[in-house]
């Protein structure tokens, strides 16, 4: 499918990745990266193929709970075997890898027995949670977003996890190593989530002309017992994210009209700086005045030792 009209489309996830746009389009995870990292880092992701196994937990728990239908066709069970026919333990033999990257060829997600028992657990928690059993009950999941910037001429896409039926919220379901509200707080600004959240949010706007007021994050850990902590993005949070992909979006525009994708001695229409000249953050230079202030870095002197 090509996309030539702005919309929300039913399409795999495979398709939607390939950018099925009549020019290269924006995404979240590229808008933060080009609002985070630099443009020659974004250019190198988007054309190279990268695979990060920190996230098949999380594509495998989206598949059983939000698109079960999906699960068994692109899950693929890795049973690794050692050149003497035994089992092996995780990727340690060369059977097992083989299977692996075999998967990620196909672009399908490989994962270890044991990792399917932990997305199964959490998939368990979720449908009995309080809040998480009704979360995902009226809407769609995965819908695929295309858009055009009006501003700086772009095509943008978006793949929310979830649409509800009535559009007055969004709602993304995180698999993280932890749940605790302190975690998620960092979270929020350390992965960018403030900033991909705005982004969903706009994605909506400009195909429905209606904007969601909230953002909820359903996040869940990793670790049993699987506990579920919703977080309502905060509204200044948001608004921050909508600054940086204002500026991604003109970073793109402008990276993509000159073919010139700069790292990170120079910001696009720049000269390159030839040396980066930058002071250790000030949190560093307060932990150095207080040790030396307190004499930690005076010299030995040269006295005996008792035994």
């Amino acid at each position: 499918m090509k996309i030539t009209t702005p919309g929300i489309y039913d399409m795999p996830a495979a398709e939607y990745h390939a950018d099925p746009c009549p020019t290269p389009s924006l995404s979240s995870s590229g808008a933060y990266t080009l609002a985070n990292e630099c443009p020659a880092t974004f250019q190198h992701e988007r054309s190279a193929a990268i695979y990060k196994r920190a996230f098949d937990i999380g594509t495998a728990s989206h598949l059983m709970t939000l698109e079960p239908n999906l699960f068994e066709g692109h899950i693929v069970i890795v049973r690794g075997q050692t050149k003497d026919g035994k089992p092996s333990e995780g990727y340690t033999s060369q059977d097992a890898k083989d299977q692996r990257d075999a998967a990620y060829e196909a672009g399908k997600t490989p994962l270890l027995p044991k990792e399917a028992e932990l997305v199964r657990a959490m998939r368990d928690v979720l449908l009995t949670d309080p809040i998480g059993r009704h979360a995902f009950r009226d809407g769609k999941a995965e819908q695929s977003i295309f858009w055009r910037d009006q501003e700086f001429g772009i095509w943008c896409r978006s793949r929310p996890d979830w649409i509800p039926t009535r559009r007055g919220y969004l709602i993304n379901w995180k698999t993280a190593e932890s749940s605790h509200p302190d975690d998620i707080q960092r979270a929020i600004y350390n992965l960018g989530y403030f900033q991909k959240c705005a982004w969903e949010l706009d994605a909506v706007e400009a195909v429905t002309g209606e904007r969601p007021e909230k953002y909820c994050l359903l996040v869940q850990s990793k670790k049993p017992p699987h506990l579920i902590v919703p977080w309502w993005v905060h509204p200044e949070d948001l608004a921050w994210g909508a600054v940086l992909n204002r500026y991604a979006r003109g970073v793109f525009a402008w990276c993509s009209k000159n073919n010139h994708w700069p790292g990170y001695t120079a910001r696009p229409n720049e000269a390159a700086r030839a040396v980066t000249d930058r002071r250790m953050p000030p949190w560093a230079l307060r932990q150095l005045e207080e040790r030396h202030a307190a004499g930690e870095f005076q010299p030995p002197q040269d006295v005996e030792i008792a035994a």
